[in-house]
């Protein structure tokens, strides 16, 4: 099986946000489409009359959405499932390492405690592959691809995908890296730097591509949100040194994402 893009479908603003993104993505790259619908057996543990509706309401989204996709874009493999579970687990489970999981998410904003994002972190922990987080947003008005690049070690993977997803837009990259004020000085200077690996790696996949680098004095998170905001994507990294937990500026990030944003992981 190629990779695909993995979607929830409930017919929310969020989710239709998530698989128009999907249907772009997997247009673009020859990908498979996914569409799968959790129907929540808690939510009706007393009543199976209602669990049986829900799951033919899931049905109707499913076919009624493949159906659209199908018309619009013939030349699209397009599948569906049903299933039953806690939804965020129950998907995650379903995608494998070479998939992307593509989450809406309703909170579109700045770093200021807001929580409504919390089920994209959940997607984030649980997912094997990428994860890329929409909010609700028109993407005619967005310009230029973001990376977050954090340290060494990760530095020239996100700057390398990064680069890709800037070059299929035809975009500017711009590479962030959040600093202390005292030791600005010194990481534009070094050649092995975070953001100086990243950029190298950026131009090895296109040597073209216009590319900015900016050091910041601020928080990581308020770095790359500001960075991002009318952006067409921010690319990040899973941020903590383990799979898991995710790092503290992934967390906020996602939370308050203003831009599409995609989890890649080595």
């Amino acid at each position: 099986m190629g990779s695909r893009y993995v979607v929830g479908v409930d017919g929310s603003s969020p989710a239709d946000a998530a698989l128009a993104w999907a249907v772009r993505h997997a247009r673009r790259d020859g990908a498979g489409l996914a569409l799968v619908h959790v129907a929540d057996p808690e939510q009706a543990m007393h009543d199976l009359a209602l669990l049986d509706e829900a799951e033919a309401a899931g049905e109707r989204l499913l076919s009624g959405a493949a159906r659209e996709i199908r018309s619009a874009h013939p030349g699209l493999e397009v599948s569906t499932e049903l299933l039953s579970g806690v939804p965020v687990w129950t998907i995650a489970e379903r995608a494998g390492a070479g998939d992307t999981v593509v989450v809406g998410t309703g909170k579109t904003g700045y770093v200021s405690g807001r929580v409504l994002g919390s089920r994209s972190v959940q997607f984030a922990l649980a997912a094997r592959g990428d994860v890329a987080v929409v909010p609700v947003f028109d993407p005619r008005f967005r310009e230029g691809v973001v990376a977050g690049v954090d340290r060494t070690e990760t530095a020239a993977f996100i700057g390398a995908r990064a680069a890709r997803e800037a070059a299929e837009r035809g975009m500017r990259l711009t590479l962030v890296h959040a600093v202390p004020a005292e030791l600005a000085h010194g990481s534009r200077a070094d050649a092995e730097s975070p953001l100086a690996l990243a950029a190298d790696a950026a131009l090895a996949v296109e040597g073209m591509l216009e590319i900015r680098s900016r050091l910041s004095a601020r928080p990581p998170a308020d770095a790359l949100l500001d960075a991002s905001r009318g952006s067409a994507l921010l690319v990040v990294g899973p941020g903590a040194a383990t799979p898991s937990p995710l790092g503290t500026t992934l967390h906020a990030v996602l939370l308050n994402a203003n831009a599409p944003v995609l989890v890649v992981r080595p």
